[in-house]
């Protein structure tokens, strides 16, 4: 319990320490679960082909709420002697009027260190922003002008190249990982597809995000249960947002546990793994801030998929299959 405490007061000082509050990617608060969506160091961690797809409704209650979809599939691949990993990244979610699409590739190289693997990891493809203006409301009266230049007409959006790096430790009851998204800080130029006027542009700021996560597996008295702490801190040197969490795993099948995130919520989780590789976890956002007093919170739903591939080296000496 020492490790625990010590732990937890770590996680309380590194949260105070990154200060502010907002984020421009996705908000998961099963982070722990969906590693590859924010770390491309954290893709083919084992030797399965790995499927995670993540579902989430935030604020239910508010119109146009946050609602986001994310499919993260990766595996190991065998390059020489050196383990290495492949993965694809794809988010959809739209937010008010905008809507944001992510279509990457993801490469991970692996080396062994101190009793555990570093990862070093590589994601690059496009990011895809769009605007509905058409659902802009203006009331009808003089003090509104619904022919302001300033109001884009028609949907507008826009295309970008985007990339992301990250690094990631684990060994078998630790893991870090440190990553940075969105590197090249562009401009997306939102226009209507139609047009070629620099006058009808509208740019859209797509900052550079940083996350910092670990987490620690503690064994207790009794096999059958871990405890598994956890932290996900994100800035983009603005404002920043961080998860305090705790799970209680029974029997490597069975798992609950609660999350904190300073000035805006809490969150409780629950999940389960079955045997033929599917594994399904929930997670409940509690608002403690004043949203409370106008959503009932935020539902998220997380389903993975793994199946074993096999990786291990092939003699040289052995040409054929039929030579036993």
């Amino acid at each position: 319990m020492i490790r625990l405490k010590r732990f937890f007061l770590f996680s309380i000082g590194l949260a105070a320490w990154l200060g502010a509050q907002a984020q421009y990617d996705a908000q998961w608060s099963q982070y722990m679960q969906l590693p590859g969506l924010y770390n491309p160091g954290a893709i083919g961690l084992n030797s399965d082909l790995n499927v995670h797809l993540g579902f989430r409704q935030q604020w239910i209650g508010f119109e146009n709420a946050p609602s986001t979809f994310s499919v993260n599939a990766s595996m190991p691949l065998r390059t020489g002697k050196f383990l290495s990993g492949l993965g694809l990244v794809m988010t959809n979610e739209s937010i008010g009027l905008f809507s944001t699409q992510l279509f990457q590739v993801q490469y991970a190289y692996k080396r062994n260190l101190w009793g555990g693997e570093l990862s070093a990891g590589l994601q690059g493809g496009i990011l895809q922003q769009g605007f509905n203006s058409g659902g802009i409301y203006i009331p009808d009266s003089e003090y509104h002008n619904p022919n302001d230049e300033a109001i884009p007409s028609g949907d507008i959006e826009g295309i970008i190249p985007d990339f992301s790096l990250g690094v990631w430790y684990n060994r078998s009851e630790f893991y870090a990982g440190l990553s940075a998204s969105h590197l090249l800080g562009s401009n997306i130029k939102l226009r209507r597809e139609e047009s070629t006027e620099e006058d009808n542009e509208v740019l859209f700021k797509v900052a550079r995000s940083y996350y910092l996560t670990s987490g620690y597996n503690i064994n207790l008295s009794n096999p059958l249960y871990v405890l598994q702490p956890s932290i996900l801190a994100k800035t983009d040197l603005v404002a920043w947002t961080a998860d305090i969490s705790c799970l209680l795993k029974y029997n490597k099948e069975y798992w609950g546990g609660l999350s904190w995130r300073p000035g805006e919520a809490m969150v409780a989780m629950v999940g389960v793994m079955f045997d033929f590789g599917l594994t399904v976890g929930y997670a409940y956002d509690v608002p403690i801030s004043e949203m409370i007093y106008f959503t009932s919170g935020s539902h998220e739903l997380f389903i993975a998929y793994r199946k074993k591939i096999d990786t291990s080296l092939i003699s040289k000496k052995q040409k054929s299959i039929r030579i036993l």
